[in-house]
């Protein structure tokens, strides 16, 4: 098994390399994840996206096969009858949510990939809001996201009651780490914040 360990610097599927930055310096990870969707081509497998890991493994009890057609289509395809899961969709997403983020990457050629965060990196941690985007406690955008400073997070959003992360809407995030990846922005940071989940409504005590 591979093991790698370093801090993601992704900024979107098609903006290479896909930079990860560890101890002995910058590799590009594109390479090494291509090699793996190569050799896993064929494979029964199934995925899972969670909130700080993404992983694809082989599965023998599995209904679905792994199908892998360079700048064409990443899926899983049900065996028999119609089903499709968009590999390509989830692994992009988890990738654009790990970014600049410390993460430890798992690899064994034809069995299986994990990317998860590394726990030992403590972060700040938003909640989903309305749709995606995140509100950003007030403060907070000078002292983590840094406004109106050269280092500020590109997915900090000035919204109509107050800052947004936008790092977990995923359609606004693309847009971002393209333009980081073309230099058209003056923000020059992917943030390293972590997503929490939700906030349970609370309750209103009866009379």
């Amino acid at each position: 098994m591979q093991k790698i360990k370093g801090r993601l610097l992704y900024m979107g599927w098609f903006n290479l390399p896909w930079k990860l930055v560890t101890d002995k310096g910058e590799i590009d990870l594109w390479s090494i994840v291509n090699e793996f969707l190569t050799s896993f081509n064929g494979k029964r497998a199934d995925h899972k996206q969670e909130r700080d890991s993404y992983t694809l493994a082989a599965d023998g009890s599995s209904e679905f096969q792994f199908k892998y057609i360079p700048g064409k289509c990443i899926i899983l395809e049900k065996l028999e009858g119609f089903g499709v899961s968009n590999v390509h969709t989830y692994l992009a997403e988890a990738l654009g949510w790990l970014s600049g983020r410390m993460v430890e990457i798992e690899i064994e050629n034809g069995k299986r990939i994990k990317f998860a965060t590394d726990k030992s990196e403590k972060v700040y941690g938003v909640y989903f809001g309305d749709g995606n985007s995140c509100e950003v406690p007030k403060g907070i955008e000078k002292t983590v996201c840094k406004a109106g400073q050269h280092d500020c997070c590109i997915f900090l959003h000035a919204g109509v009651g107050g800052f947004l992360c936008m790092k977990f809407n995923s359609p606004f995030a693309r847009i971002s780490l393209d333009r980081l990846a073309n230099d058209d922005i003056y923000a020059s940071r992917i943030g390293n914040c972590a997503i929490l989940g939700r906030k349970t409504p609370q309750k209103v005590a009866e009379a």
